[in-house]
């Protein structure tokens, strides 16, 4: 059990449900949400990702390290656009920029600037890997695009709402993949640096679809475990039915490989 004051219920213990609906804790934390912001963050109220960071990380060999880029997307609160860390620039504090959900955590502040989790703009952001020639890109997908049901509380609307936010940058990165693909080279735009790029999807929206967005919230050990031990699964199984496609000429995947289908009712 972890330390966490959200806990299931024994209810939920007893039926093996990883949800949090029925914690009155989960509720009074979304009720907080809804009427005060986020605590800005002072030496007696750290963001405890912080700690975390500066201790499980050595961010100076991740700046040093010239094997591999990294590139991880926040949101500027002020302007509303995308900025992208690369891996020289990283440190704990831009890190916790990029992880900054709003209704969590005040705005963290790089150079001057306030940031809130780069998911509202990129998730996960695909040019700087385009730019950098790859043709190759493994989307590795934990978070659902659609849901079978449809939200009823206040804070399961706003969650959702949150959801397709964190969903729709990515979507539309996509969908213009897939548009300027079908395109004439030469009417592709001086910024279209790449030609055909794969890309591939670990998923694990089969089992996440089943977890209440409540499930977010759940910090226990064995869930996390649970969760660990379903990616290996979901990556085990495309290593072994479609690692064969990398490399290989394949066209963009469509967004309803990820859940997203497109709303064809009649126009008005």
């Amino acid at each position: 059990m972890s330390l966490s004051p959200l806990q299931r219920t024994p209810f939920d213990y007893l039926a093996g449900n990883w949800t949090l609906e029925y914690s009155p804790a989960y509720h009074l934390l979304e009720m907080s949400a809804a009427l005060h912001g986020p605590v800005k963050e002072t030496p007696f109220t750290q963001n405890p990702l912080r700690n975390l960071l500066t201790t499980l990380v050595d961010f100076e060999r991740v700046r040093g390290c010239t094997e591999l880029q990294l590139f991880i997307a926040a949101t500027n609160v002020r302007t509303g656009a995308a900025r992208i860390f690369t891996r020289t620039e990283l440190d704990p504090q831009r890190v916790l920029a990029s992880a900054c959900l709003p209704t969590v955590f005040a705005a963290v502040e790089v150079d001057g600037e306030s940031y809130w989790d780069g998911s509202f703009v990129a998730n996960p952001p695909l040019a700087p890997l385009l730019e950098h020639g790859a043709r190759d890109i493994i989307v590795v997908q934990n978070n659902p695009v659609a849901r079978s049901q449809v939200p009823r509380s206040v804070a399961d609307i706003a969650n959702r709402t949150n959801e397709i936010a964190f969903n729709i940058s990515f979507l539309r990165e996509l969908a213009a993949l897939q548009h300027k693909q079908g395109l004439p080279a030469g009417e592709r735009g001086d910024g279209m640096v790449f030609e055909q790029p794969r890309v591939h999807v670990i998923s694990g929206i089969g089992q996440l679809a089943d977890y209440s967005i409540s499930s977010k919230l759940n910090g226990e050990l064995g869930f996390l475990l649970h969760l660990h031990a379903a990616g290996r699964a979901a990556a085990d199984d495309w290593l072994r039915h479609h690692a064969h496609a990398l490399g290989r000429s394949a066209p963009v995947v469509p967004a309803t490989a990820f859940g997203a289908h497109t709303d064809r009712g009649a126009s008005r």
